[in-house]
């Protein structure tokens, strides 16, 4: 009797071990999947602000549509909670011109904000009138030409353009960004011909801190047009642009897998200036079996015979890739996982006019509109961290020796780092501050860190020494991502900034229009 009342006891005990281990990991999934259900908290800041701002006596125009009133706004970053003044609805020019007019009368600094995914503050300044441009967003055609107004997504145009057999020439790689913001940083995405979205703009309508509207473009205004396109919002309002569309078209899906030091040869012979590939994009592997080595080539080929459906349509399987995402956060076993599924099972997941798997003799099939259709709502999440985007741009000669240093900066570092996509940006004359004067390969990286002081270290120390390696290597990163870096830095990589600066001083005396980024760069290399 005792033998078998200690069996029981011993069973009961080691079933109910095993039912709190399978309650934790059906918890710990549930967490890993679940969207979000309210805004996740960002009450830390990094680096500590020395100026956070204060409540502000508030003088209400009714002329403006506020949407609020004093308090504090933030960006993706979740690191930059800052005191304003107010944010202001945007929906017509008038609204616009208003909001110029209350800020130069009060003494007020503007920022322009779309959906505030630039990391650096750019979107908003300590104290300053933020003027939220999502509802201005209408748009028509002509031709191959869209007339936009800034406050737009590129959902919205591509939901516009889809049903007319049309597609954009060139966006950011996720459709949830405004047409303005994309434009205020020159951003690139997968359409790697012409890859900036600078190449796509016929002319832009800008409201100067004057208040005057003027038209400017690569010919008309062109100095005026450098500086706004790729200027952080400091040259004037974006209130329109013209922008050249193409067709839309059937497209095939083909992945090629290589070392990365064989991924700048491979470029150059298989995709540059091969007419066929419609889009291209790349993957480093983040698993440790081949980490930063094995590299994932996805090429879009366009099929001339075929009809494009419509065919607009969010990405299914969201919980399911929200789930690897955040499985891949928590170490090795997760990013080994993480490649795995992408290289055996995204085909048949993404692939949208028919299942590559169950059909392995059929090309994958998509459309131009559909492989350009990702708003990646699977990055949103219920963690206690934030995910950190940086870009470094490189000469394909120096590509192999980026990604060497690149391994060796994470590793030492123990950074978190979840993804490695490359891209192609090309020789760029548009802008003044151009991250691209050469043909280069754009890396997008993509950090995980806890909302706490020693994990954001760790990420600035990796930035600071990317950038230098960047540099180093004749290569640039982009700026609208966290302000780790030095004036000397922003120089080496942008020699044209002092000219910027100045210009930006003679059209804008006052400093109407500023931002987090230029209060710390801007007034001090003017000085």
């Amino acid at each position: 009797m005792k033998k078998n009342s200690k069996a029981k006891r011993g069973f009961l005990l080691s079933a109910g071990v095993i039912f709190i281990l399978l309650l934790v990991t059906v918890k710990k999934v549930f967490d890993l999947s679940a969207a979000p259900t309210e805004s996740k908290p960002c009450d830390f800041v990094y680096p500590p602000d020395e100026d956070p701002g204060k409540e502000t006596a508030l003088t209400l125009d009714a002329a403006l549509q506020w949407e609020q009133e004093g308090g504090t706004v933030n960006d993706a970053s979740c690191l930059n909670k800052t005191a304003v003044y107010g944010v202001v609805d945007i929906r017509t020019e008038e609204d616009a011109l208003n909001a110029l007019n209350f800020a130069r009368e009060n003494g007020l600094k503007i920022s322009l904000a779309g959906q505030q995914h630039s990391m650096g503050g750019q979107s908003f300044t300590t104290g300053g009138l933020v003027l939220d441009m999502k509802n201005y967003k209408q748009m028509s055609l002509e031709g191959e030409v869209l007339t936009v107004q800034a406050g737009a997504t590129w959902a919205d145009v591509q939901e516009f353009l889809d049903p007319k057999g049309l597609s954009v020439k060139a966006m950011q790689s996720i459709n949830i960004f405004t047409i303005g913001g994309t434009l205020s940083v020159n951003a690139h995405g997968i359409a790697h011909d012409p890859g900036q979205v600078g190449f796509s703009v016929k002319n832009l309508r800008v409201l100067l801190p004057s208040g005057e509207v003027v038209d400017c473009g690569p010919e008309e205004n062109a100095e005026l047009f450098k500086n706004v396109l790729g200027g952080y919002g400091l040259f004037g309002m974006i209130l329109e642009a013209e922008l050249e569309v193409v067709e839309n078209v059937e497209l095939s899906h083909e992945r090629e897998y290589m070392d990365y030091r064989d991924f700048p040869a491979w470029y150059g012979e298989n995709i540059n200036n091969n007419e066929e590939v419609n889009l291209f994009y790349a993957r480093l592997s983040v698993s440790p079996f081949s980490y930063l080595e094995e590299t994932a080539a996805h090429v879009f080929k366009t099929l001339p015979e075929e009809e494009p459906e419509v065919l607009v349509t969010e990405k299914a399987h969201t919980g399911f890739m929200r789930f690897v995402i955040n499985f891949s956060k928590t170490g090795n076993v997760g990013r080994w996982l993480r490649w795995t599924l992408e290289k055996n099972l995204e085909p048949a997941l993404n692939c949208s006019r028919n299942n590559a798997m169950s059909q392995p003799d059929e090309v994958c099939r998509t459309t131009r509109n559909q492989s350009m259709y990702d708003s990646m709502e699977y990055l949103k999440n219920k963690l206690p961290d934030t995910d950190i985007l940086q870009e470094y741009f490189v000469e394909p000669q120096h590509f192999v020796d980026f990604v060497d240093g690149l391994r060796e900066i994470v590793k030492k570092n123990d950074a978190n780092l979840l993804n490695v996509t490359i891209r192609i940006v090309h020789a760029d004359s548009l802008s003044t501050l151009a991250y691209a004067p050469t043909d280069r390969f754009a890396l997008v990286l993509y950090f995980n860190q806890g909302l706490n002081e020693a994990d954001s270290k760790i990420v600035e120390q990796t930035t600071v020494e990317l950038i230098d390696l960047a540099t180093s290597l004749g290569g640039s990163y982009y700026l609208p991502y966290q302000l780790y870096y030095s004036p000397e830095q922003l120089r080496a990589a942008y020699p044209a900034i002092d000219a910027f600066f100045a210009q930006k001083k003679e059209l804008d005396a006052a400093e109407l229009f500023s931002n987090k980024w230029y209060q710390k760069y801007g007034q001090v290399l003017t000085k």
